[in-house]
């Protein structure tokens, strides 16, 4: 399934996953962001979304998606478009669950999903949004499963953002000298 393509072709559903994924897709692909010349990265790709506040996901040469954030931070987060759609409408607000530590065991990992959705269900009922039928929504229109059990689509993605080799950006000062990340939204 063409997911850019069905998403750029419905903007009633483009919408919707605006609203419940903070995930604006692109008419067009683009080239990642480059500060002016200064960023760049040890995997190819072109950007096909951004985020509200500037980020963007960019789909890699070898199929998995990258992030490069706002603020610098810069890694894979799935392993395929699917994979990075089921991140987005299960998980939304996903970097909300970047706490590393939470990824040692299953059951604890559970109960901190389960904490960070409660958060983001008061979050939308203050703007009188309903979160999970959006997220239904979302789900059928894209051909993809609501899951009550996240664990295993946050394990696929710490998985992804912790395999080598990693999506890394490195920025170069005018003076030459260079700054690169880990290339893990982890570390």
């Amino acid at each position: 399934m063409d997911f850019i393509k069905m998403l750029r072709e419905d903007h009633n559903l483009s919408d919707l996953l605006c609203d419940v994924c903070d995930v604006e897709i692109l008419s067009q692909f683009k080239a990642p962001q480059d500060e002016g010349g200064h960023l760049t990265y040890n995997i190819s790709g072109k950007t096909f979304a951004k985020a509200g506040s500037g980020s963007e996901y960019i789909l890699l040469e070898d199929g998995s998606i990258g992030f490069w954030g706002s603020e610098g931070e810069c890694g894979r987060i799935a392993d395929n478009l699917k994979e990075f759609f089921e991140l987005m409408v299960n998980c939304p607000y996903w970097e909300d669950y970047l706490d590393e530590g939470e990824f040692q065991d299953r059951k604890g990992l559970d109960e901190f999903a389960k904490e960070i959705f409660e958060e983001h269900m008061e979050n939308a009922k203050d703007i009188a949004f309903d979160l999970p039928k959006a997220q239904q929504e979302l789900a059928d229109c894209l051909g993809i499963e609501k899951k009550a059990d996240v664990v295993d689509i946050l394990m696929r993605f710490y998985d992804c953002a912790k395999r080598e080799p990693r999506f890394i950006s490195t920025y170069m000062e005018k003076d030459g000298s260079t700054h690169s990340g880990t290339g893990s939204l982890f570390d």
